[in-house]
């Protein structure tokens, strides 16, 4: 594939993912009214399979889809999530790659694993919440933060989170993928 196509369809994608999120962000805010963005991860997988999927198919190549999970590393980034947050974005782009390519980037159920894959960098922020969660805390109160807003932001790690969270995520990923999948099959 020529360099000025890949760039191309790799930056439009990088645009649809982040409106996708933008959508799913919304919905946790205004009907699931939490701050914390609880079920972002999972929402965005529903909407952004066609996204990924589409991406995968029109590129074919490596690097796409490590880009993807490079732009979601730097958003968390830029926008003031715990400094370590890119890390998970970043990792899961990058397996996510991997992944698809082993399967020449044809592969449906690869690339169906490599979406719930990549989807599970959504979760970066709430990853380093349980990972550090006083540096997280410091970090929001250094910020400005009030302790109310902490309180509402921190998700504690227990096991029916941590189950619900990347369950959930995983199965979100694997509706989204598998409608996104048959709706592509349809659109050739």
């Amino acid at each position: 594939m020529r360099q000025k196509t890949f760039i191309k369809q790799t930056s439009l994608a990088i645009l649809l993912y982040f409106i996708c999120l933008a959508l799913a962000v919304t919905i946790d805010l205004i009907f699931f009214k939490v701050k914390n963005m609880y079920h972002t991860p999972a929402l965005a997988a529903i909407f952004a399979g066609w996204v990924y999927l589409g991406l995968i198919r029109k590129t074919k190549q490596f690097g796409a889809i490590t880009c993807l999970g490079i732009f979601m590393s730097l958003f968390f980034f830029a926008s003031g999530h715990f400094v370590l947050a890119f890390l998970p974005s970043f990792l899961a782009g990058l397996v996510a790659d991997f992944l698809a390519k082993k399967g020449n980037y044809e592969n449906n159920k690869l690339n169906l694993l490599s979406y719930m894959i990549f989807s599970l960098g959504n979760l970066a922020p709430i990853i380093t919440m349980w990972l550090a969660p006083k540096a997280y805390i410091a970090q929001l109160l250094a910020k400005g933060k009030t302790q109310d807003y902490v309180n509402q932001v921190m998700v504690p790690f227990t096991a029916s989170h941590a189950l619900i969270l990347i369950g959930g995520t995983l199965m979100a990923a694997l509706i989204g993928g598998y409608i996104a999948q048959n709706w592509l099959k349809k659109n050739k």
